[in-house]
């Protein structure tokens, strides 16, 4: 199998998808799964035995809108959990196959708001850190 320089996905083909409603202002996103392992010794051997799995990421958006703020905050002053569905795809119309890449992530949470700051010099953005269940992802759409 050969792949050539243009069949590389390139972000500027990314889409943030939050309970459904595109995300326009988004410039990155992370998402990430750790394996939560506990030590086995077997003999001289440390081995390692998966105990769980962690999900976390963030995006980082251009400061244009202030929605979902307020409601998140509203909630959490009222002792609300508040709990989403995020999608992540990746649509570069040069990807193999034109195939696209799409992970749906449920039951996210958010860490920490970031409710107000600016750098005069700078474009004003903010980040979202957030935390998901393994079991409540998937990988929707592949390329293969």
């Amino acid at each position: 199998m050969e792949i050539k320089g243009y069949n590389v996905m390139t972000g500027a083909f990314g889409t943030l998808h939050f309970d459904g409603n595109p995300i326009v202002e988004v410039e990155e996103v992370s998402v990430d799964v750790e394996i939560q392992r506990g030590d086995i010794q077997i003999n001289l051997d440390v081995d390692a035995k998966m105990t769980g799995t962690k999900g976390s990421g963030s995006f980082k958006v251009k400061h244009v809108y202030t929605r979902y703020l307020k409601k998140w905050l509203d909630a959490y002053k009222k002792g609300h959990d508040v709990r989403s569905v995020l999608s992540v795809a990746i649509n570069d119309p040069d990807s193999p196959g034109g195939q696209r890449e799409r992970v749906n992530i449920g039951n996210v949470w958010f860490n920490k708001l970031q409710m107000a700051g600016f750098n005069k010099s700078e474009v004003v953005g903010r980040e979202f850190e957030f935390g998901f269940t393994v079991s409540d992802s998937d990988i929707a759409e592949g390329v293969y």
